[in-house]
Protein backbone atom coordinates (compact mmCIF):
# COMPACT_ATOMS: atom_id res chain seq x y z
CA UNK A 1 0.00 0.00 0.00
CA UNK A 2 1.44 3.46 -0.49
CA UNK A 3 2.24 6.25 1.93
CA UNK A 4 1.01 9.15 3.70
CA UNK A 5 1.83 12.00 1.69
CA UNK A 6 -0.44 14.03 -0.41
CA UNK A 7 1.19 16.31 -3.49
CA UNK A 8 -0.49 18.91 -5.46
CA UNK A 9 1.45 20.23 -8.56
CA UNK A 10 0.59 23.15 -9.22
CA UNK A 11 3.38 24.49 -11.74
CA UNK A 12 4.74 23.09 -15.26
CA UNK A 13 6.80 20.43 -13.52
CA UNK A 14 7.83 17.02 -14.91
CA UNK A 15 7.37 14.26 -12.98
CA UNK A 16 10.17 11.44 -12.85
CA UNK A 17 10.95 8.05 -10.84
CA UNK A 18 14.63 7.81 -9.91
CA UNK A 19 16.72 5.61 -8.08
CA UNK A 20 13.69 4.94 -5.74
CA UNK A 21 12.49 8.46 -5.74
CA UNK A 22 9.76 10.78 -7.45
CA UNK A 23 11.47 13.89 -8.91
CA UNK A 24 9.77 17.26 -10.04
CA UNK A 25 11.56 18.71 -12.12
CA UNK A 26 11.80 22.54 -13.13
CA UNK A 27 14.00 24.82 -15.28
CA UNK A 28 14.67 26.44 -11.93
CA UNK A 29 14.79 23.65 -9.07
CA UNK A 30 14.04 20.06 -8.30
CA UNK A 31 12.26 18.82 -5.47
CA UNK A 32 12.92 15.04 -4.53
CA UNK A 33 10.59 13.02 -3.02
CA UNK A 34 11.18 8.53 -1.53
CA UNK A 35 8.29 7.62 -3.78
CA UNK A 36 6.84 5.11 -0.91
CA UNK A 37 6.12 8.30 1.13
CA UNK A 38 3.35 9.30 -1.71
CA UNK A 39 -0.19 8.32 -1.29
CA UNK A 40 -2.50 10.67 -3.82
CA UNK A 41 -0.93 12.99 -6.48
CA UNK A 42 -3.14 15.76 -7.87
CA UNK A 43 -1.64 17.36 -11.15
CA UNK A 44 -3.32 20.72 -10.79
CA UNK A 45 -1.37 22.39 -13.87
CA UNK A 46 -2.25 22.02 -17.27
CA UNK A 47 1.31 21.77 -18.19
CA UNK A 48 2.75 19.33 -15.98
CA UNK A 49 4.41 16.53 -17.79
CA UNK A 50 4.30 12.49 -17.01
CA UNK A 51 5.79 10.05 -18.69
CA UNK A 52 4.14 6.15 -19.42
CA UNK A 53 7.02 4.71 -16.68
CA UNK A 54 6.20 7.09 -14.26
CA UNK A 55 2.55 6.21 -14.68
CA UNK A 56 3.53 2.64 -14.55
CA UNK A 57 5.29 3.01 -11.47
CA UNK A 58 2.52 4.75 -9.63
CA UNK A 59 0.25 2.35 -10.80
CA UNK A 60 2.23 -0.82 -9.33
CA UNK A 61 3.12 0.83 -6.16
CA UNK A 62 -0.71 2.01 -5.74
CA UNK A 63 -0.36 5.39 -5.59
CA UNK A 64 -3.20 7.59 -7.03
CA UNK A 65 -3.10 10.08 -9.65
CA UNK A 66 -5.70 12.35 -10.10
CA UNK A 67 -5.84 15.28 -12.93
CA UNK A 68 -8.67 17.81 -13.05
CA UNK A 69 -10.61 19.65 -15.47
CA UNK A 70 -11.23 23.24 -16.40
CA UNK A 71 -12.39 24.71 -13.36
CA UNK A 72 -9.90 22.78 -11.29
CA UNK A 73 -12.39 20.03 -10.33
CA UNK A 74 -10.97 16.09 -10.41
CA UNK A 75 -11.84 14.19 -13.78
CA UNK A 76 -9.86 11.04 -13.75
CA UNK A 77 -8.05 8.93 -11.85
CA UNK A 78 -5.15 5.72 -12.65
CA UNK A 79 -6.34 2.85 -11.53
CA UNK A 80 -3.63 0.36 -10.28
CA UNK A 81 -5.14 -2.54 -11.93
CA UNK A 82 -1.78 -4.65 -12.57
CA UNK A 83 -0.48 -7.40 -11.09
CA UNK A 84 -3.10 -9.01 -9.00
CA UNK A 85 -4.03 -12.35 -8.95
CA UNK A 86 -7.14 -11.82 -7.52
CA UNK A 87 -8.46 -10.53 -9.86
CA UNK A 88 -10.22 -13.21 -12.09
CA UNK A 89 -11.82 -15.29 -9.36
CA UNK A 90 -13.25 -11.98 -7.61
CA UNK A 91 -14.47 -10.42 -10.64
CA UNK A 92 -16.09 -14.47 -10.91
CA UNK A 93 -17.40 -13.87 -7.08
CA UNK A 94 -18.89 -10.36 -7.81
CA UNK A 95 -20.74 -11.40 -10.88
CA UNK A 96 -22.24 -14.47 -9.09
CA UNK A 97 -23.43 -12.32 -6.16
CA UNK A 98 -27.01 -12.36 -5.04
CA UNK A 99 -29.64 -9.58 -4.62
CA UNK A 100 -30.06 -10.51 -1.29
CA UNK A 101 -26.23 -9.78 -0.60
CA UNK A 102 -26.11 -6.58 -2.92
CA UNK A 103 -29.26 -5.55 -0.90
CA UNK A 104 -28.45 -6.13 2.96
CA UNK A 105 -24.07 -3.97 1.89
CA UNK A 106 -26.14 -1.66 0.68
CA UNK A 107 -28.51 -1.01 3.55
CA UNK A 108 -25.61 -1.48 5.51
CA UNK A 109 -23.95 1.99 3.63
CA UNK A 110 -27.05 3.92 3.93
CA UNK A 111 -27.29 3.58 7.41
CA UNK A 112 -23.79 4.43 8.00
CA UNK A 113 -23.32 7.12 5.88
CA UNK A 114 -27.18 8.41 7.54
CA UNK A 115 -25.42 8.21 10.99
CA UNK A 116 -21.90 10.07 9.96
CA UNK A 117 -24.66 12.55 9.04
CA UNK A 118 -25.60 12.68 11.99
CA UNK A 119 -22.65 12.75 13.42
CA UNK A 120 -21.28 15.74 11.22
CA UNK A 121 -24.07 17.63 12.64
CA UNK A 122 -23.16 17.27 16.18
CA UNK A 123 -19.54 18.03 15.54
CA UNK A 124 -20.50 21.94 13.54
CA UNK A 125 -22.98 22.09 16.25
CA UNK A 126 -26.12 21.72 14.25
CA UNK A 127 -29.64 20.40 16.06
CA UNK A 128 -31.44 17.32 13.98
CA UNK A 129 -28.89 14.42 14.68
CA UNK A 130 -31.17 12.73 16.75
CA UNK A 131 -33.74 12.88 13.91
CA UNK A 132 -31.27 11.34 11.34
CA UNK A 133 -30.45 8.39 13.72
CA UNK A 134 -33.71 7.91 13.86
CA UNK A 135 -34.62 7.22 9.83
CA UNK A 136 -31.25 5.36 10.13
CA UNK A 137 -32.29 2.54 12.59
CA UNK A 138 -35.61 2.43 9.91
CA UNK A 139 -33.30 1.67 6.99
CA UNK A 140 -34.58 -1.92 5.67
CA UNK A 141 -32.73 -3.98 3.08
CA UNK A 142 -32.05 -2.44 -0.43
CA UNK A 143 -33.50 0.98 1.40
CA UNK A 144 -36.65 -0.40 -0.42
CA UNK A 145 -38.24 2.58 1.66
CA UNK A 146 -36.25 5.38 0.70
CA UNK A 147 -34.65 6.25 3.77
CA UNK A 148 -31.26 7.26 2.06
CA UNK A 149 -33.15 10.19 0.00
CA UNK A 150 -35.71 11.49 2.60
CA UNK A 151 -32.99 11.55 5.37
CA UNK A 152 -30.42 14.06 2.75
CA UNK A 153 -33.30 16.05 3.02
CA UNK A 154 -33.40 16.50 6.52
CA UNK A 155 -29.80 16.47 6.59
CA UNK A 156 -29.32 19.56 3.75
CA UNK A 157 -31.86 21.28 5.53
CA UNK A 158 -30.33 21.31 9.32
CA UNK A 159 -26.51 21.05 7.82
CA UNK A 160 -27.00 24.50 5.41
CA UNK A 161 -30.16 26.47 6.30
CA UNK A 162 -31.50 28.07 3.15
CA UNK A 163 -28.43 25.90 1.22
CA UNK A 164 -29.01 24.86 -2.13
CA UNK A 165 -27.10 21.48 -2.79
CA UNK A 166 -26.99 22.32 -6.86
CA UNK A 167 -26.24 25.95 -6.85
CA UNK A 168 -23.85 27.81 -8.77
CA UNK A 169 -22.39 28.85 -5.36
CA UNK A 170 -18.81 27.87 -3.99
CA UNK A 171 -20.07 25.93 -1.31
CA UNK A 172 -21.67 24.00 -3.27
CA UNK A 173 -18.34 23.87 -5.29
CA UNK A 174 -16.41 22.88 -2.59
CA UNK A 175 -18.72 19.70 -1.79
CA UNK A 176 -18.05 18.50 -5.36
CA UNK A 177 -14.51 19.06 -5.13
CA UNK A 178 -14.47 17.15 -2.42
CA UNK A 179 -16.40 14.48 -3.28
CA UNK A 180 -14.41 13.90 -6.53
CA UNK A 181 -11.34 13.62 -4.07
CA UNK A 182 -12.55 11.09 -2.12
CA UNK A 183 -14.29 9.07 -5.00
CA UNK A 184 -11.23 8.87 -6.94
CA UNK A 185 -9.06 7.81 -3.64
CA UNK A 186 -12.33 4.75 -3.10
CA UNK A 187 -11.71 4.08 -6.43
CA UNK A 188 -8.22 3.50 -6.49
CA UNK A 189 -8.43 1.40 -3.25
CA UNK A 190 -11.13 -0.62 -4.89
CA UNK A 191 -9.13 -1.33 -8.04
CA UNK A 192 -5.95 -1.71 -6.43
CA UNK A 193 -7.58 -4.64 -4.22
CA UNK A 194 -8.90 -6.16 -7.61
CA UNK A 195 -12.52 -5.58 -7.58
CA UNK A 196 -14.10 -4.59 -10.97
CA UNK A 197 -15.75 -1.02 -9.98
CA UNK A 198 -18.50 -1.21 -12.32
CA UNK A 199 -20.07 -3.86 -10.54
CA UNK A 200 -22.34 -1.41 -7.67
CA UNK A 201 -24.59 -3.35 -4.94
CA UNK A 202 -27.03 0.02 -4.85
CA UNK A 203 -25.73 1.91 -7.91
CA UNK A 204 -25.98 -0.09 -10.95
CA UNK A 205 -25.72 2.52 -13.75
CA UNK A 206 -25.55 0.49 -17.28
CA UNK A 207 -23.00 3.60 -18.28
CA UNK A 208 -21.24 4.08 -15.04
CA UNK A 209 -17.88 2.22 -14.56
CA UNK A 210 -17.25 3.15 -11.27
CA UNK A 211 -20.46 1.93 -9.48
CA UNK A 212 -19.31 0.65 -6.76
CA UNK A 213 -17.15 3.52 -5.80
CA UNK A 214 -19.95 5.23 -5.91
CA UNK A 215 -21.70 2.86 -3.20
CA UNK A 216 -18.75 3.32 -0.77
CA UNK A 217 -17.62 6.80 -1.55
CA UNK A 218 -21.21 7.41 0.03
CA UNK A 219 -19.94 6.83 3.92
CA UNK A 220 -17.47 9.20 3.14
CA UNK A 221 -19.11 12.15 2.04
CA UNK A 222 -20.30 13.62 5.66
CA UNK A 223 -16.55 14.14 5.98
CA UNK A 224 -16.04 16.42 2.89
CA UNK A 225 -19.37 18.08 4.46
CA UNK A 226 -17.52 18.92 7.61
CA UNK A 227 -14.72 19.79 6.12
CA UNK A 228 -17.21 22.44 3.75
CA UNK A 229 -19.12 23.70 6.62
CA UNK A 230 -16.53 23.59 9.12
CA UNK A 231 -14.74 26.55 6.66
CA UNK A 232 -16.46 26.99 4.07
CA UNK A 233 -14.94 29.03 1.15
CA UNK A 234 -14.36 32.85 1.51
CA UNK A 235 -15.69 34.00 -1.47
CA UNK A 236 -18.36 33.11 -4.30
CA UNK A 237 -16.13 33.08 -7.27
CA UNK A 238 -13.31 30.32 -7.99
CA UNK A 239 -12.32 28.18 -5.18
CA UNK A 240 -8.56 29.36 -4.96
CA UNK A 241 -5.34 27.18 -4.70
CA UNK A 242 -5.45 27.18 -0.76
CA UNK A 243 -9.04 25.86 -0.77
CA UNK A 244 -8.80 23.31 -2.78
CA UNK A 245 -5.06 22.03 -0.84
CA UNK A 246 -7.51 22.71 2.12
CA UNK A 247 -9.82 20.32 0.61
CA UNK A 248 -7.61 17.72 -0.87
CA UNK A 249 -6.51 17.02 3.25
CA UNK A 250 -9.96 15.63 3.52
CA UNK A 251 -7.70 12.46 2.94
CA UNK A 252 -5.82 12.89 5.84
CA UNK A 253 -9.15 13.29 8.37
CA UNK A 254 -9.18 10.46 11.02
CA UNK A 255 -11.93 7.75 11.31
CA UNK A 256 -12.77 4.99 12.96
CA UNK A 257 -13.64 1.27 11.62
CA UNK A 258 -14.62 -1.17 14.70
CA UNK A 259 -12.47 1.11 17.13
CA UNK A 260 -9.73 1.07 15.21
CA UNK A 261 -8.15 4.78 14.20
CA UNK A 262 -7.73 5.02 10.07
CA UNK A 263 -7.11 8.22 7.76
CA UNK A 264 -10.15 8.62 5.47
CA UNK A 265 -7.36 6.95 2.71
CA UNK A 266 -6.27 3.89 4.48
CA UNK A 267 -9.78 3.65 5.37
CA UNK A 268 -10.66 3.46 2.04
CA UNK A 269 -8.53 0.99 1.59
CA UNK A 270 -9.68 -1.25 4.51
CA UNK A 271 -13.15 -1.01 3.55
CA UNK A 272 -11.83 -2.43 -0.12
CA UNK A 273 -10.58 -5.03 1.35
CA UNK A 274 -13.27 -6.12 3.67
CA UNK A 275 -15.63 -5.94 0.74
CA UNK A 276 -13.33 -8.25 -1.46
CA UNK A 277 -13.47 -10.54 1.83
CA UNK A 278 -16.95 -10.39 2.22
CA UNK A 279 -17.52 -11.26 -1.49
CA UNK A 280 -15.58 -14.16 -1.63
CA UNK A 281 -17.04 -15.07 1.52
CA UNK A 282 -20.40 -13.89 0.43
CA UNK A 283 -20.97 -12.73 3.72
CA UNK A 284 -21.91 -9.29 3.84
CA UNK A 285 -21.30 -8.94 7.43
CA UNK A 286 -17.45 -9.18 6.63
CA UNK A 287 -17.92 -5.66 5.28
CA UNK A 288 -16.76 -2.57 7.57
CA UNK A 289 -17.28 0.85 6.75
CA UNK A 290 -15.47 4.18 8.69
CA UNK A 291 -17.47 6.13 11.35
CA UNK A 292 -17.22 9.86 11.62
CA UNK A 293 -15.57 10.17 15.02
CA UNK A 294 -13.78 13.04 17.28
CA UNK A 295 -14.58 16.28 18.97
CA UNK A 296 -12.25 18.48 16.15
CA UNK A 297 -11.25 17.97 12.37
CA UNK A 298 -8.26 16.46 12.39
CA UNK A 299 -5.46 16.23 10.23
CA UNK A 300 -2.00 14.15 9.92
CA UNK A 301 -0.56 16.63 7.15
Amino acid sequence: MAGWRTLIVTSDARLVVRDGNLHLERDDRQLTLPIEDIDTILIESPQGSVSVPVLSELATRGIALLVVDRKHTPCGVLLPYAQNPRIPPLLQAQIDLTEPFKKRVWQRIVQQKIRNAARCLDELGRPGSEKLRQIAATVKSGDSTGREAYAAREYFKFLGPGFKRRSESSTSAALDYGYAVVRAAVARSLASTGLQCALGVGHRGAANPFNLADDFVEVFRPFVDLMVFSQPPQTERELTSEYRSYLLSTLRLECSIYGNAYCISTAAQEVAESYARAVLARDHRKVSLPELVGGEVRRYE
